[in-house]
């Protein structure tokens, strides 16, 4: 019973969660559709209950005097609301404006709940005036019951006109309701984020008049100012995938460079601050989007990747943060290798050369961490360019696999320098299956160099690891 009853309950969940995510993505195509939906709803539901009470009370009977002041209590009521309700909507706008960015008031702006808001009250009040000047009659005396208008089988009366008057004065207080729900949500970073990526468009990126990336950036770089790494993971996130689902072969030069200079701004106010967790979440948005314009294979979109995660690397590994640093040593990896997998040579080839610049710097400042896989992202990238027989970006990542272990061993690193030798050993084998001849010697004459670098400083177990791949 207990099972059936829990399995039910799971039925009736998935049910709403499919219900809900429909509205969503249907809210998020046709905003003043569904908006004007809810609205209308409420309307039909609150007219409808009013009916019901007024036909099982009997309330269709208004004396005269009770019919005006009622109709102009209801007036005066409706516009102090109203008017208190924009007032403070307002004040809440210009908060927001403060708190984000001044580029949020659009937002508020196109958002058509205060709109339909306004309409509704407007129309209620003045249906409630134009009632009032036609409510006639002596002291004692009811509204005429009589029909002014017929509507097939239904006839309307002026006492049916000054009831619904008060219905709509009933749906004017609960819509009241959807709209402080839907204001209050709208403050909220998440949803201010989601409706500013949604205007992110390609014509509108390569406008030099408008950049629609911008606002979401003034909100990212209040959240580092504060530490919000929430707000900061989701406005890098919106804008990534934004980017991701406009960016294609025609202009992508101009949308990537657009994209990767805004997060090397982030990234150099999030290493400023020295807020590691900020500065990883830029390192991740721009490997994702170097992952999916490789596979796209955006050639020049992937390069201005490489470049923008060997700025974070660099920038990174010189303010001591060395979490971000390997972190953006592991990516950079992983493009190159999306790279050389989509044949890709001169971006592979790109990538490796930065990892040498990011590792040199690491390796200076003593990163135990990043010393311990100094190659392996090298290695990575020299086994899937072998693998896809790209050879130049094969003999270039052996080649920073070299200078890298040079600049381990002149640092005393035994263990980052027997690394190096042993991650050559694993490129010249592939090199070696894959008949690529020329990488083969490149690999062999590196294996040479760091193993005399490593006899010279006296490594004894990297000069030996040196030697034995060497044989091997």
């Amino acid at each position: 019973m207990q099972d059936k009853k829990e399995h039910s309950t799971g039925f009736v969940k998935n049910i709403w969660n499919k219900l809900h995510d429909w509205w969503m993505s249907f809210e998020s195509r046709h905003l003043w559709t569904a908006r004007l939906i809810v609205y209308f709803t409420c309307l039909a539901a609150v007219v409808s209950v009013c009916f019901y009470l007024f036909q099982y009370f009997n309330l269709f009977h208004t004396n005269v005097n009770s019919a005006r002041y009622m109709l102009s209590a209801l007036v005066q009521s409706q516009a102090a609301i109203v008017a208190i309700v924009i007032t403070l909507t307002l004040i809440a706008v210009q908060l927001t404006a403060s708190a984000y960015s001044p580029r949020v008031i659009d937002i508020f702006k196109k958002n058509p709940d205060m709109w339909i808001l306004l309409g509704c009250y407007g129309v209620s009040i003045i249906y409630g005036l134009f009632l009032l000047k036609r409510v006639v009659g002596v002291e004692g005396e009811f509204v005429s019951q009589s029909a002014i208008w017929s509507l097939g089988r239904f006839s309307i009366s002026f006492e049916f006109c000054v009831s619904l008057a008060y219905w709509l004065g009933a749906f004017t207080f609960v819509a009241l309701f959807p709209y402080m729900l839907n204001i209050i949500g709208l403050l909220k970073p998440q949803k201010i984020i989601k409706r500013l990526a949604a205007e992110i468009t390609k014509d509108k990126i390569l406008n030099l008049k408008e950049d629609p990336i911008q606002p979401i950036m003034d909100i990212i770089h209040g959240s580092i100012m504060k530490y919000d790494l929430g707000t900061t993971r989701v406005g890098l996130k919106a804008v990534t995938d934004q980017v991701i689902k406009v960016i294609d072969s025609d202009k992508e030069k101009e949308i990537s460079k657009s994209f990767c200079v805004h997060l090397a701004r982030v990234s150099r106010l999030a290493i400023s601050k020295e807020d590691e967790d900020s500065t990883v979440e830029v390192i991740k948005s721009l490997a994702k989007f170097g992952n999916s314009t490789a596979e796209k294979e955006l050639k020049d979109a992937i390069s201005q990747v490489v470049m923008s995660l060997g700025g974070v690397g660099v920038d990174a590994a010189k303010k001591g943060l060395e979490f971000a640093t390997s972190q953006a040593l592991n990516y950079l990896g992983k493009v190159g290798i999306a790279a050389a997998e989509n044949k890709l040579e001169d971006v592979a080839k790109q990538a490796a050369g930065i990892i040498v610049s990011v590792e040199k710097e690491s390796i200076e400042k003593r990163f135990v961490s990043v010393a311990w896989g100094a190659t392996r992202p090298l290695m990575d990238i020299g086994m899937s360019a072998a693998k896809n027989k790209l050879e130049d970006a094969t003999r270039q990542a052996a080649k920073g696999i070299m200078v890298v272990g040079i600049a381990a061993a002149k640092n005393k690193l035994e263990d980052a320098t027997s690394e190096a030798a042993m991650d050559l050993l694993v490129i010249g084998g592939v090199a070696v299956e894959n008949e690529l001849e020329l990488a083969t010697r490149s690999v062999a004459l590196s294996l040479v160099r760091v193993g005399i670098t490593a006899g010279e400083n006296r490594l004894k177990n990297a000069t030996l690891q040196a030697a034995l791949s060497l044989a091997t």
